[in-house]
């Protein structure tokens, strides 16, 4: 079993494995090392991995019906689940007006993930059309474990600069995963300083429904403060999925299938840009442990 690289640091002030983009090839990819991969406690994409950014009251959920059982791997080096995006071409993402590539990250001890990304590789490499991770969140009784799956918007199949995307006026985003075992899942958006809170912004990802633009929130977990939306001309450099931890080791198995990113009106399933009593931000105050602070 692969052990993630650790990197010093405590729980509060921890250093973010970074998660650089990969190819399945050999040429340069993924985040450079200017450090502007995040997750939504703050983190580093950097080479060296040498964030100094805190985990400000992440929170997990309460897993109903999630207890390792159900199919899910319980070891990160056998993954079940295996289905081929519309979006993905050997670990570069290309969606609407979105393009850059993928990686995974986590803090350390946090999670076990498969492929670890590190500078410029993934081990295994992400290939074809596959981009999918597995592996098991650490269980802590703070809820700080958490794994990401994650990939630039606006960097060239080259592998060059990690550039940004300015949010348009109105629309949202419809993220698609293969996700068996039903383990809840956030989308996530990060602008060019995720390692604070306040350049963070993020939802439930419940999959193929739509996400309005402004429903994606600070904090976004119930009790996190505070819970400030996305606002249209904001500069987001990366998007990402992430696992939130549980007070037990939570075993994950996932892999993206499709992301739509909408820059005018939707309507899915009955959602639109203008959001809904019924919007992400409801469906996350039910299902997750409130956390103090």
């Amino acid at each position: 079993m692969r052990s993630l690289q650790l990197v010093l640091g405590t729980i509060l002030l921890a250093g973010l494995l970074a998660a650089s983009g990969c190819s399945g090839g050999s040429s340069p990819s993924g985040p450079g090392s200017d450090g502007s991969a995040g997750t939504d406690g703050g983190g580093s994409g950097g080479i060296d991995g040498s964030d100094s950014s805190g985990i400000d009251g992440r929170v997990g959920i309460d897993g109903s019906g999630i207890d390792g059982s159900g199919g899910v791997s319980t070891t990160p080096d056998a993954a079940i689940v295996t289905a081929p995006s519309t979006v993905v071409s050997d670990g570069y993402v290309t969606t609407g007006p979105w393009a850059g590539y993928g990686f995974t990250a986590t803090d350390p001890g946090a999670a076990q993930i498969v492929p670890e990304c590190g500078a410029k590789t993934c081990n295994p490499p992400f290939a074809g059309k596959y981009f999918c991770m597995h592996g098991t969140v650490t269980g802590r009784m703070d809820y700080t474990g958490f794994a990401m799956l994650g990939w630039n918007v606006n960097q060239d199949v080259t592998g060059g600069a990690q550039l940004t995307w300015a949010v348009p006026e109105t629309g949202g985003l419809i993220v698609t995963v293969d996700n068996p075992s039903n383990t809840p899942l956030r989308v996530q958006l990060q602008g060019t300083d995720p390692h604070s809170s306040a350049d963070r912004w993020c939802a439930p990802l419940v999959s193929g429904q739509f996400i309005p633009w402004g429903s994606l929130r600070t904090n976004c977990w119930f009790g996190g403060k505070p819970q400030n939306p996305l606002t249209p001309g904001t500069q987001i450099q990366q998007a990402a999925i992430i696992v939130p931890g549980l007070q037990t080791d939570l075993p994950f198995d996932f892999c993206l299938v499709d992301v739509q990113v909408e820059s005018g009106p939707a309507s899915v399933d009955g959602g639109s840009d203008g959001g809904s009593d019924d919007g992400p931000e409801d469906d996350l105050a039910s299902s997750e442990e409130p956390h103090p602070g």
